[in-house]
């Protein structure tokens, strides 16, 4: 375990927050193994019924620390793959593929690995002066070719890694990357409010329908619809299902367990 990111649990929320506020949150070897052990736990928790992703300080999280990862305290393996396979693509994998809903709070910076992050998570709460980024290409890094070309466009994701250069928020909120676009300062009590609603909703439902978005991303759509009806049929014998329509029959909120 390492002291650069902590865990807290409240109101179903798993919050992990990157505690490196003097390098931007970037990450090194032993955050990103921390990071996967958390997501791990959470994904075999059911008492953990969502997860909030943050950066303390001025920014969320400004990607790979270049310097510090192969260094003694930090080392890498020597395989190059493997070392690239091992690093913050672990975490997106990991996010992507969580049947929970996972929330990140982007302030200022979100850049490279930072950004990828984001982009793996269901929902993005940002800094309305928060830049957004996949800077890999100023490294000489060929890397950020999976997850925004999936969220936009060609063009788009081409824009940013072939000049590495940076969006503003605005734009990301043009784009449709965000979810809520607040002030600097309600960035983490507005990510807070909206993991813990999700948390208190049918998260079965929401673990179902993201795995179905997940897996029919490139099918045709009859085979995706084929996805979509196993998860309808399957939340249908869930006990937040059976609450569900007890509650819309007794005309009032209905409470979910998550199961």
């Amino acid at each position: 375990m390492t002291d650069r990111i902590t865990l807290t649990r409240a109101q179903g929320v798993l919050e992990i927050t990157l505690v490196r506020p003097e390098a931007l949150n970037a990450l090194e070897n032993s955050m990103i193994a921390a990071i996967c052990d958390a997501l791990d736990d959470a994904s075999a928790d059911p008492s953990v019924r969502a997860v909030l992703v943050r950066g303390e300080g001025k920014a969320f999280c400004a990607g790979d620390d270049l310097v510090d990862m192969g260094t003694a305290e930090h080392p890498e393996p020597d395989d190059l793959r493997t070392r690239y396979a091992d690093g913050y693509p672990r975490i997106v994998n990991m996010i992507v593929e969580l049947d929970k809903p996972v929330v990140c709070a982007v302030q200022r910076y979100a850049l490279g690995a930072g950004f990828e992050i984001a982009l793996a998570s269901d929902l993005i709460v940002a800094d309305e002066t928060a830049r957004f980024g996949l800077p890999f290409v100023l490294r000489g890094i060929a890397s950020g070719t999976t997850m925004l070309v999936r969220r936009t466009s060609w063009h788009v994701a081409m824009g940013l890694l072939a000049t590495g250069g940076m969006m503003d928020a605005a734009t990301a909120d043009r784009l449709g990357l965000i979810a809520q676009l607040v002030p600097a300062d309600e960035v983490r009590d507005a990510a807070t409010s909206l993991a813990r609603s999700l948390a208190a909703s049918a998260t079965s439902a929401i673990g179902m329908m993201k795995s179905a978005m997940r897996s029919g991303e490139d099918l045709p759509v009859r085979e995706a619809f084929g996805l979509q009806i196993d998860a309808t049929a399957a939340s249908a014998l869930t006990h937040d299902f059976a609450e569900g329509k007890l509650a819309f029959s007794e005309k009032r909120d209905p409470r979910f367990e998550g199961r």
